[in-house]
């Protein structure tokens, strides 16, 4: 679980970098909603495979769905960038898909990681 935990991190690292860098800087050459439903999706299912009860998995989804519309606010913070509603809906539709992927596949892939 500590490689998760590892992921996790990296993937907040990442998500926070490309939300917030300055415009013109497009080094990955990528359908922006595409990007933002893929990185909440990984982050909600390596998230939520750390969650053990329901009550844990209803905090990590209300973290990750809170992290989305933070950093989309903060772009408006960042000159030259503006926040979208869309980027929200995407990065939310990817926080469920995250969980459902995670109701699906989770006892699985923990079971690999143990290992």
């Amino acid at each position: 679980m500590k490689l998760i935990k590892i992921f996790v991190g990296i993937i907040l690292v990442i998500i926070t970098y490309y939300s917030l860098r300055l415009p013109g800087d497009e080094s990955l050459p990528t359908n922006d909603k595409v990007g933002h439903f893929l990185a909440y999706s990984a982050l909600s299912f390596n998230l939520l495979l750390l969650c053990n009860s329901t009550k844990q998995k209803v905090l990590g989804i209300s973290f990750a769905i809170a992290y989305g519309l933070l950093m989309e606010f903060c772009q408006g913070l960042v000159p030259g960038r503006d926040p979208s509603v869309y980027d929200m809906i995407a990065n939310s539709t990817g926080v469920l898909i995250g969980f459902v992927l995670v109701l699906l596949l989770g006892n699985s892939f923990k079971r690999l990681l143990i290992k």
